[in-house]
């Protein structure tokens, strides 16, 4: 059954998400954790949350089920086409949820079982890890996968996966449905959000394409043609004519050089320093531009569509915050790993 939402205005939604936002675990809070470096500290904030983390090894999934719990009350709130922008990003669980499958049939050598990795929350479909596990054959992998509308389009990448064993291919074709059901919800969306609903998640495109031709250049080597097959459609500052000379770049300050604005100057400071800095400054733009919609009080629907992105990496955050204070890391070594902090 279809959920029912309430269509509530985008006049109420902005202070309902804004209060939400206010007591989210991010700026200070968050750095007040960082600077502790102290599990009892995270503990008590984690579980003002709702996360018990007694039992570590199920921490992380804890932090991804109330991002989603959290998304799916808003959704809730919202009119119909905004709910299924809303239900569009979560999805992105689904698709890390096939990429976890596909990686214990093809590549079957784990240390933890399928069913621990596998993100469990209501409104994502369910996988039965044990069927999964005993499939013998693609075919009976794929009548073993959960009943959803993007499963007809998931044989073909099993099948050329099974000729391949590429998986670096087929997470990228995963990867490639993803962003079009989320793009074409942004495009549905009313017209008071469509705008900035549209930029984020083109934004967010052209971030995944320039992660891989930036690790392209540093790790991968592949060829030009290999990698136009691997880069995303729909790019914001960078659609398929902006991409072709990346392609060919050899090495970073080339890649870089090559690169149009805003991406260019972003990343010139960061062409001799280790790939996770370029990396942290693309996607730190990212939440920068998030913020700044979800924050325009002139346009206050923008913040609707904002939300959550904010919350994707607040969660992230929580999560590399947790995992640094678990091994005793210092708050320089995990500040480089979170997103946003300093910027806001």
């Amino acid at each position: 059954m279809p959920e029912l939402v309430a269509n509530l205005s985008e006049d109420f939604l902005f202070p309902k998400l804004h209060g939400l936002w206010s007591r989210s675990l991010t700026g200070a809070a968050l750095e007040r954790l960082v600077q502790s470096g102290r599990e009892e500290t995270l503990s008590r904030a984690l579980g003002a949350l709702g996360i018990d983390v007694s039992r570590r090894e199920q921490v992380q999934k804890q932090i991804v089920a109330a991002h989603i719990a959290e998304l799916a009350g808003v959704r809730r709130l919202a009119d119909a086409r905004t709910a299924r922008f809303y239900s569009a990003f979560v999805e992105r669980h689904l698709f890390e949820n096939l990429k976890t499958v596909l990686h214990y049939h093809y590549l079957p050598e784990h240390g933890v079982s399928m069913q621990f990795l596998l993100i469990e929350a209501p409104g994502l479909p369910r996988f039965d890890a044990e069927a999964l596990l005993a499939a013998r054959s693609t075919h009976q992998l794929y009548r073993n996968l959960p009943e959803h509308a993007c499963r007809e389009s998931l044989l073909p990448v099993l099948v050329e996966l099974e000729d391949s064993h590429d998986i670096l291919q087929a997470e990228c074709r995963l990867d490639r449905m993803f962003y079009t059901a989320l793009l074409a919800a942004a495009e549905g969306l009313p017209r008071s959000t469509r705008q900035a609903g549209c930029d984020l998640v083109r934004t967010e495109v052209d971030i995944v394409n320039l992660v891989m031709v930036l690790r392209n250049a540093v790790m991968y080597r592949l060829s030009a043609e290999a990698l136009r097959g691997l880069c995303l459609e729909g790019g914001r500052h960078l659609p398929a004519r902006a991409l072709e000379p990346l392609l060919e770049a050899k090495a970073v300050p080339a890649l870089v050089a090559a690169l149009p604005r805003p991406y260019g100057a972003l990343l010139e400071p960061w062409v001799s320093g280790e790939l996770y800095l370029s990396e942290n400054a693309l996607w730190n733009h990212l939440y920068r531009l998030a913020y700044r919609l979800f924050t325009d009080y002139d346009h206050p629907a923008a913040s609707v569509v904002a939300f959550p992105f904010l919350k994707r990496f607040e969660m992230l955050n929580i999560g590399r915050v947790f995992e640094g204070i678990h091994f005793g890391l210092g708050p320089a070594d995990i500040h480089e790993m979170m997103i946003g902090a300093g910027h806001v």
